[in-house]
Order: C-alpha cells, then structure tokens, then sequence
C-alpha cells in the first residue's frame, strides 16, 4: 500500500477527529462562561448603577435613630439569590440581571436590637421599555401595604441623564399606593412640576445670558453637574452640613462665572467675535468640563446625602420633605431674581441691556458691569439648581448637567428666548408634557414628546409664548 493510498482512506476519519477535538476544546473555553453568565444573575455590589442590562436592589441600613448599622448581613432571594455584609455607613446593594420579586432579608436579632421594625422587604424590578430600575429598601418603617419592611421604588431618582427622568419614581410610588389610573395621573403632574421648577431655576440663568449677550451657551449644563459635585464634595469628603455644602457649591458657581466672563467671554466681546463663534467654544468649554469632572471625580453616580428621606401621602401623591424643600428654595430663587429684575435699578438696567445693549450704553449703563453680573448669577443659579437635583435624584454624575441642555434649550426656546419668566413658563411645561407623557408612551420618550410640543409651538408662535415678534428683513 502506497504513502498516497494510505492518506487518500485514512483522511476523512482524521479530519472528523480533529474536528471533534476542536469542538470539545471550544466548548471548554466557551460554554463556562456562559453557564457563569446565567448563572449569576445577581451579584453584591460597593455600589450598583441601574441600566438597560441590570436593575439595582440596594439601601442603608439604619436603626431607628436613622444611625448606620455596620457589619449585618443582608441576604438577597427571588429570582436569583446573593449575599453581601453593610458597609461602615450602613449601604449594601446587589445588582440583578433579571425582572421579578426580590426579598432583602437581615437576621431577625439584629433587627430587635435595632428597633426596626422589620428584618424583610420585597421590591420589585421590572425593565421593560429598557427602564433603569432601582429598588430602594428600608427596614425602619413599616410597608403601608404588607406590613413587611418597606420597599420604596426609585426608579428614576438616580443618574446622569436620569437625572432629568423624575417621572420614573412617581410612577412607582403611585404603584405602591394601588393601581388607580388617576392616582398615578395626579403623580406625574406633580412630578413634572417639581422637575420643571429646577429646570426652570438652570433655564432662567441661561435665558438672562443669552439676553444680555445673545450668546446661547452649552456649557451651562456644566455649571449645573459642578454645583452637584461641589455638594458632593462638601457633604461627604469635608463632612460639613448638607446646607453649608450648598452654600459651598453656589459660591463656587458664581467664581467660576465671574472667572469666565473676566478670562473667556470678556475679552471675546472686547474683540467683536461674533456669537456663533463663541457658541462653538461653549461646546469645546462644555466638553472640556465634563471629562475634567469624569477625571476627578469618576464615572458612578455621587450621592449628595446618604439616608433615605421618609415620604408622607398629600391627597393622592406621595412625596418626601427634601422634594417639598427643593421645590420651595427655587420657587422662592425664581421670585427674587424676577423682584431684582424688576424692583432694582441693576435689574432694571439688566432688562435694559437686554432690550437693546447700544441704547443703553448711550444711556450710561455699564454694559460690562450688568453682563459680568449676568454671568455671575447665572452661574451661581445653575449650581444652586445642581445642588437641589442631586438631592432630589439621589445622586449627581459627571454627565448630569449635559443630558439636560438639550431641555434647557427647548425651555428658553418655547418661553421666548431673553425672557425670563418665559424660560420659567417654558420649563414647566417642559416638564409636565415630559412626565404627563410618560404614562402613554415608554418613559426613554418622553422628552421626545416634549421636543415635539415645542415644534408645534413654534410653528404656530414663532417667537415662543413671551418672546416679541420682531420683523425681519
């Protein structure tokens, strides 16, 4: 038998051999992974940020004199099971890879010795409609409607564009009282007021600059992530009061309006360059800033207070004391700035820059006076609106402010650009379209819904609700 013969018969079982051996060897690498992967649809976490991937069950752990219980064990059961010991500040978190009912439980000892009133509560994750889900679980008061712990979702109160996504965690707090369609209806018409109230307190600032200057800036979504992280920075690594630390931040805020104006927007004017190209530096400021805050402070999401506020019922809506403070210090923020407008001689001087800058520098106003206020309040105002959304949102990321530019644009468009109380009326209804739409279309749409209402306002008022229409041409 020839060398030729002897290959031309005994190939074809070699080459199935290999082939086999190939697969085997294949399946080794690839199938132990993939059985991990199913397997481990829940993990413990130092920290757990919601995505479209996974959903996140965490809390902190207090006795009844809201102090951190260190060092208990906390057990995680339902559709996938894990474990994890609290942190020296009391939080614990798992994230989970699949919808359903979970249960949080702590040893039943520990709990009496506490004084909770409780040692288990279920939340449940869903994630359809990609939703960011995040159960927050509490042992220290009792659950209205199971007596078991209670589990408040807040489902949108976290996160970089989540930031602006408030309606999340009225929707499942209006879940938690019952189904009733109305219910749930008063609920994101009060959580759309309260997101456009600080949406208004960020707009306002910006439409005062843009009157004053006409200059339309990108980088004050950024003015509104520093004033977060200033918070941040003054509550938990200089541990100095949560109100201290927002006088902190909006200190901050109006400095680095002032060095802005004196170093950037100043010079730029002097030298007569036009708006739309410092425009486009506002856009390379605004990137600049957001990875200088990415740099230093990470990409996870900041809490600016680490304890869970308790929410009280007002008729059908659930909220909690730092919303109804939140909601009160920018209402109280938005009026004063509309008496200094109007009731002082630098407000009435600021209305008159905005109006027509040549008429009042022949008039003898201070043109460069009244803009570098502008920028100084305007930037002081957007990290005050950073501070209460962080507080508001559980949390402030270094991408915060830019997911909501495009929104702050959309207020001041639709209000009347260079009016103030038009950016106020424009954020509002910004915001309750955005979270009134929520109810009928997936919640990733709903600010396609308010862009949408701005479109068919503008084709009808050009000019938006108070702006004055001017002719052209």
């Amino acid at each position: 038998m020839t060398a030729v013969t002897y290959f031309t018969r005994h190939r074809r079982p070699g080459i199935a051999m290999l082939c086999s051996i190939f697969a085997v060897l294949s399946m080794l690498f690839v199938l132990p992974p993939a059985i991990a992967s199913a397997a481990g649809t829940a993990q413990a976490v130092d920290e757990c940020n919601p995505t479209s991937d996974n959903g996140c069950v965490n809390g902190i752990l207090q006795d009844a004199g809201k102090q951190p219980i260190a060092g208990a064990t906390v057990k995680l059961s339902g559709k996938a099971t894990a474990e994890t010991t609290t942190a020296a500040d009391g939080k614990w978190a798992f994230s989970v890879a699949d919808d359903g009912d979970y249960t949080v439980t702590i040893d039943d000892a520990v709990a009496k010795e506490h004084g909770l009133k409780s040692s288990s509560a279920t939340v449940t994750i869903k994630k359809a409609s990609f939703d960011k889900q995040r159960g927050v679980i509490r042992f220290d008061q009792a659950d209205d409607t199971a007596g078991n712990g209670a589990a408040e979702s807040a489902d949108s109160k976290q996160g970089t564009a989540d930031a602006a996504g408030s309606a999340d965690a009225a929707a499942s707090s209006a879940k938690k009282g019952g189904s009733n369609i109305g219910k749930r209806i008063w609920q994101q018409l009060y959580s759309g007021i309260i997101f456009g109230l600080m949406l208004g307190l960020m707009s306002v600032g910006m439409n005062l600059v843009y009157g004053t200057t006409g200059l339309q800036s990108f980088s004050h979504g950024e003015q509104v992530t520093l004033g977060g992280l200033m918070a941040f920075v003054g509550t938990q690594m200089l541990h100095m009061p949560l109100v201290a630390s927002a006088i902190f931040a909006v200190i901050i805020g109006a400095l680095t309006g002032f060095i802005q104006n004196e170093i950037v927007w100043g010079p730029l004017r002097r030298r007569h360059v036009g708006t739309m190209q410092q425009m486009i530096v506002t856009i390379g400021l605004s990137m600049a800033l957001q990875y200088t805050f990415q740099f230093f402070f990470g990409g996870d999401i900041k809490g600016i207070v680490k304890s869970v506020p308790n929410s009280f019922q007002i008729g059908p809506i659930t909220t909690d004391m730092p919303t109804l403070l939140s909601a009160l210090i920018a209402i109280c923020v938005i009026v004063g700035v509309t008496l200094f407008l109007y009731k002082t001689r630098l407000g009435r001087a600021t209305r008159a820059v905005s109006d027509n800058a040549a008429l009042a520098a022949a008039s003898g106003i201070n043109v460069d006076q009244v803009v570098r206020v502008v920028w100084i309040l305007s930037c002081a105002m957007a990290a005050l609106s950073g501070v209460l959304l962080g507080v508001y949102l559980n949390g402030i990321s270094w991408n915060t402010g830019a997911t909501l530019i495009l929104l702050m644009f959309a207020a001041v468009t639709l209000g009347g650009l260079g009016t103030a109380n038009g950016a106020l009326i424009g954020s509002l209804v910004i915001g309750i379209v955005a979270d009134m739409s929520s109810l009928v279309i997936p919640n990733d749409m709903r600010y396609a819904s308010a862009l949408a209402i701005l479109i068919i306002v503008l084709l009808v008022r050009p000019q938006g609700i108070f702006g004055k229409q001017q002719r052209v041409g």
